[in-house]
């Protein structure tokens, strides 16, 4: 019996959440099902299936992880062909049977702001207040044992639409291009991204002062949890968990079959802004 890892990629608008529960679609219950339907998987005790972490409703992924006990040699497509396409395998690794995909050495989340009123240089002084290790009580909605988290490094940048994009996609220059915000740390608290990224947007608006933030970071004993409101979480994506001696390989045919699927979202989005953008137009017309 071999233990391997996956690593999965996912469009979370269709998803309630990684988590399974009752009567809802979730990344996790689509996976145990297909896994247990081509016989990977039976009991989930006995193949220990174990998942990395849990991203809410909404969220996206090219990184997340799990991993399973299983007779059978694992093949990635022949999973991937039993996926819906919203949700596909994009590498795998060999692991050990003791390997538990929660304890991480690094995860990536990148966090996308859609706005051109945010002071650029205001969110680079923000961003070095948060690295370093910090309490992060206020950055999370769940009372837990210990809420010190380490942000080892946040990089901001501001990109600019892709040419090939721009051809296929001709309106697509009249749209805000996106500020990535890249954040790096061993691991993170419920809600505590998004979070994290209100503060970012209150400064960058000028709302919110730098003293202020320290003020977050450093709360003082007992004193009652800052209500902070998370942004939404379509615009956060899950990049990359990365472990210690463990190397994933890419499958390049699960890769292309989901960028296909990614560019015909676009193409449907694209024609829906076309629908829209004529319906304007000929509100306009009318006086």
């Amino acid at each position: 019996m071999k233990r391997t890892a996956l690593k999965i990629g996912y469009i979370g608008t269709n998803f309630h959440g990684f988590q399974r529960q009752p009567d809802l679609r979730t990344v996790e219950e689509e996976l145990i099902y297909h896994l247990r339907k081509l016989g990977y998987i039976d009991d989930l005790k006995k193949s220990r299936f174990r998942i990395a972490g849990r991203t809410d409703a909404g969220v996206h992924s090219l990184g997340n992880v799990i991993s399973f006990q299983s007779e059978k040699e694992v093949r990635v497509n022949e999973i991937n062909n039993s996926l819906p396409d919203d949700i596909q395998i994009l590498a795998k690794a060999p692991v050990r049977f003791g390997f538990k995909p929660r304890y991480a050495e690094m995860r990536q989340y990148r966090y996308m702001l859609f706005r051109e009123d945010l002071d650029f240089d205001k969110l680079n002084e923000v961003a070095e207040i948060f690295k370093g290790t910090h309490n992060f009580t206020n950055f999370t909605k769940r009372f837990q044992k210990t809420t010190t988290r380490t942000i080892s490094d946040i990089k901001i940048n501001k990109v600019e639409l892709e040419d090939f994009h721009k051809k296929e996609f001709p309106n697509l220059h009249d749209t805000i291009s996106p500020i990535f915000v890249d954040i790096y740390g061993e691991s993170f608290l419920w809600n505590m991204v998004r979070k994290m990224m209100r503060v970012f947007v209150d400064v960058g608006l000028g709302k919110m002062d730098l003293d202020r933030v320290e003020e977050l970071l450093n709360p003082e004993e007992n004193a009652p949890r800052a209500n902070i409101k998370v942004l939404e979480p379509d615009y956060l994506i899950l990049m990359d968990i990365v472990y210690d001696g463990i190397k994933f390989t890419y499958d390049d045919y699960a890769c292309r079959r989901f960028k296909k699927e990614l560019v015909n979202n676009l193409t449907n989005l694209q024609r829906d802004y076309a629908i829209k953008e004529s319906i304007i137009k000929s509100l306009n017309d009318l006086h």
